[in-house]
Protein backbone atom coordinates (compact mmCIF):
# COMPACT_ATOMS: atom_id res chain seq x y z
CA UNK A 1 0.00 0.00 0.00
CA UNK A 2 1.33 3.42 -0.59
CA UNK A 3 2.24 5.94 2.04
CA UNK A 4 -0.16 8.09 0.87
CA UNK A 5 -3.11 5.73 0.46
CA UNK A 6 -4.55 6.50 3.90
CA UNK A 7 -4.04 10.45 2.86
CA UNK A 8 -6.11 9.85 -0.48
CA UNK A 9 -8.29 7.79 1.16
CA UNK A 10 -9.57 10.70 4.06
CA UNK A 11 -9.20 13.19 1.30
CA UNK A 12 -11.83 11.16 -1.12
CA UNK A 13 -13.94 10.71 1.40
CA UNK A 14 -13.71 13.37 3.55
CA UNK A 15 -17.30 13.91 3.97
CA UNK A 16 -17.91 10.46 5.96
CA UNK A 17 -16.95 11.59 9.61
CA UNK A 18 -15.92 7.48 10.07
CA UNK A 19 -13.19 7.91 7.76
CA UNK A 20 -12.27 10.83 9.31
CA UNK A 21 -11.81 9.64 12.57
CA UNK A 22 -10.55 6.60 11.24
CA UNK A 23 -7.55 8.58 9.51
CA UNK A 24 -7.15 9.79 13.32
CA UNK A 25 -4.89 6.37 14.10
CA UNK A 26 -2.97 6.86 10.74
CA UNK A 27 0.39 5.72 12.06
CA UNK A 28 2.54 8.71 10.52
CA UNK A 29 0.32 11.01 12.57
CA UNK A 30 2.93 13.26 15.10
CA UNK A 31 0.68 13.78 17.95
CA UNK A 32 1.96 17.34 20.16
CA UNK A 33 0.34 17.46 23.33
CA UNK A 34 -0.06 21.59 24.41
CA UNK A 35 2.56 20.65 27.63
CA UNK A 36 5.28 19.43 25.06
CA UNK A 37 8.72 19.54 25.82
CA UNK A 38 10.07 21.73 22.77
CA UNK A 39 13.01 19.44 22.39
CA UNK A 40 10.82 16.39 22.85
CA UNK A 41 8.83 18.02 19.25
CA UNK A 42 12.08 17.96 17.28
CA UNK A 43 12.60 13.94 18.06
CA UNK A 44 9.12 13.44 16.64
CA UNK A 45 9.82 15.00 13.57
CA UNK A 46 13.25 13.75 13.39
CA UNK A 47 11.44 10.21 14.05
CA UNK A 48 9.74 10.44 10.76
CA UNK A 49 12.75 11.26 8.65
CA UNK A 50 15.63 9.90 7.08
CA UNK A 51 18.41 9.65 9.44
CA UNK A 52 20.41 11.75 6.86
CA UNK A 53 18.19 14.32 7.42
CA UNK A 54 17.44 14.46 11.08
CA UNK A 55 18.18 17.66 12.60
CA UNK A 56 20.37 17.70 15.51
CA UNK A 57 18.84 19.80 18.75
CA UNK A 58 21.19 21.21 21.64
CA UNK A 59 19.82 22.81 24.39
CA UNK A 60 21.85 25.26 26.01
CA UNK A 61 21.19 27.04 29.53
CA UNK A 62 20.79 30.44 29.47
CA UNK A 63 20.37 33.53 32.00
CA UNK A 64 16.45 34.85 30.79
CA UNK A 65 13.19 33.69 32.27
CA UNK A 66 13.20 31.39 29.92
CA UNK A 67 16.01 29.51 30.78
CA UNK A 68 17.25 27.44 27.96
CA UNK A 69 17.58 28.38 24.43
CA UNK A 70 17.27 25.55 21.46
CA UNK A 71 19.43 25.63 18.85
CA UNK A 72 18.60 23.36 15.31
CA UNK A 73 21.34 22.20 13.27
CA UNK A 74 21.85 20.31 10.38
CA UNK A 75 25.14 19.64 7.62
CA UNK A 76 24.70 23.27 5.83
CA UNK A 77 22.24 25.26 8.43
CA UNK A 78 22.28 26.32 12.41
CA UNK A 79 18.92 27.77 13.87
CA UNK A 80 18.54 29.25 17.28
CA UNK A 81 14.42 28.89 18.00
CA UNK A 82 13.48 32.45 18.61
CA UNK A 83 11.27 32.01 21.66
CA UNK A 84 10.19 34.93 23.92
CA UNK A 85 12.29 36.24 26.41
CA UNK A 86 10.32 34.48 29.19
CA UNK A 87 8.86 30.83 27.66
CA UNK A 88 9.89 28.62 24.91
CA UNK A 89 6.72 27.49 23.02
CA UNK A 90 5.52 24.80 20.81
CA UNK A 91 4.35 26.63 17.97
CA UNK A 92 8.13 28.88 17.85
CA UNK A 93 9.26 24.52 18.12
CA UNK A 94 7.15 23.53 15.32
CA UNK A 95 7.65 26.69 12.49
CA UNK A 96 11.75 26.70 13.46
CA UNK A 97 11.73 22.89 12.34
CA UNK A 98 9.56 23.51 9.35
CA UNK A 99 12.41 26.17 8.48
CA UNK A 100 15.45 23.46 9.05
CA UNK A 101 13.63 20.88 6.30
CA UNK A 102 12.58 22.65 3.69
CA UNK A 103 12.07 22.90 1.20
CA UNK A 104 12.90 18.74 1.02
CA UNK A 105 9.53 18.43 3.31
CA UNK A 106 6.82 19.74 4.55
CA UNK A 107 5.02 19.62 8.08
CA UNK A 108 0.93 20.01 8.16
CA UNK A 109 -1.21 20.35 10.54
CA UNK A 110 -3.84 17.97 10.42
CA UNK A 111 -6.85 20.23 10.88
CA UNK A 112 -9.26 17.77 12.14
CA UNK A 113 -7.03 17.88 15.26
CA UNK A 114 -8.11 21.16 15.86
CA UNK A 115 -9.90 22.15 19.41
CA UNK A 116 -7.89 19.49 21.03
CA UNK A 117 -5.11 20.12 23.96
CA UNK A 118 -3.15 17.27 21.78
CA UNK A 119 -2.79 18.72 18.15
CA UNK A 120 -1.59 16.22 15.07
CA UNK A 121 0.49 16.66 12.08
CA UNK A 122 1.98 14.96 8.77
CA UNK A 123 5.85 15.11 8.05
CA UNK A 124 6.28 14.51 4.15
CA UNK A 125 8.49 15.29 1.40
CA UNK A 126 7.49 18.61 -0.92
CA UNK A 127 7.19 16.03 -3.70
CA UNK A 128 4.22 14.15 -1.77
CA UNK A 129 2.36 16.82 -0.69
CA UNK A 130 2.72 18.51 -4.44
CA UNK A 131 1.67 15.21 -5.55
CA UNK A 132 -1.38 15.05 -3.46
CA UNK A 133 -2.05 18.84 -4.11
CA UNK A 134 -2.55 18.08 -7.90
CA UNK A 135 -4.81 15.20 -7.11
CA UNK A 136 -7.17 17.10 -4.88
CA UNK A 137 -6.41 20.86 -5.11
CA UNK A 138 -4.89 23.14 -3.39
CA UNK A 139 -7.70 24.69 -1.14
CA UNK A 140 -8.93 20.76 -0.37
CA UNK A 141 -5.56 19.60 0.88
CA UNK A 142 -5.18 22.71 2.67
CA UNK A 143 -8.29 22.47 4.81
CA UNK A 144 -6.97 18.94 6.14
CA UNK A 145 -3.58 19.53 6.31
CA UNK A 146 -2.63 23.36 6.90
CA UNK A 147 1.11 24.10 5.83
CA UNK A 148 2.89 24.98 8.76
CA UNK A 149 4.56 28.54 7.76
CA UNK A 150 6.33 31.59 10.33
CA UNK A 151 3.05 32.88 10.59
CA UNK A 152 1.19 29.76 11.95
CA UNK A 153 -0.73 30.00 15.17
CA UNK A 154 -1.36 26.58 16.23
CA UNK A 155 -1.52 26.09 20.46
CA UNK A 156 -0.84 29.89 20.96
CA UNK A 157 -4.98 30.23 19.66
CA UNK A 158 -7.07 31.81 22.09
CA UNK A 159 -10.06 29.45 22.37
CA UNK A 160 -12.73 32.39 20.72
CA UNK A 161 -10.37 31.82 17.62
CA UNK A 162 -10.38 27.91 18.32
CA UNK A 163 -14.13 28.28 18.08
CA UNK A 164 -14.19 30.81 15.05
CA UNK A 165 -12.13 28.44 13.40
CA UNK A 166 -14.22 25.37 13.97
CA UNK A 167 -17.08 27.33 13.15
CA UNK A 168 -16.06 28.31 9.58
CA UNK A 169 -14.88 24.13 8.56
CA UNK A 170 -18.20 23.45 9.80
CA UNK A 171 -19.91 26.16 7.27
CA UNK A 172 -17.10 25.25 4.24
CA UNK A 173 -17.56 21.51 4.79
CA UNK A 174 -21.13 21.52 4.51
CA UNK A 175 -20.69 23.51 1.34
CA UNK A 176 -18.86 21.08 -0.57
Amino acid sequence: MSTLQPIIHVLQHSSDEDVVEQFFEHEPLIWIDWREDEGDIIQYFNGQLPESDQIKCEIIDIDKPRGVDIVLSSNDRKHTIPFADDRTDRDSAIRAMQEMIAPRYQIRWFMESLGNDTLAYLLLSTEQWTELENQFSKEKLEFYFQPVTNESNMFSLDMDEVFTLIETRQKARTSE
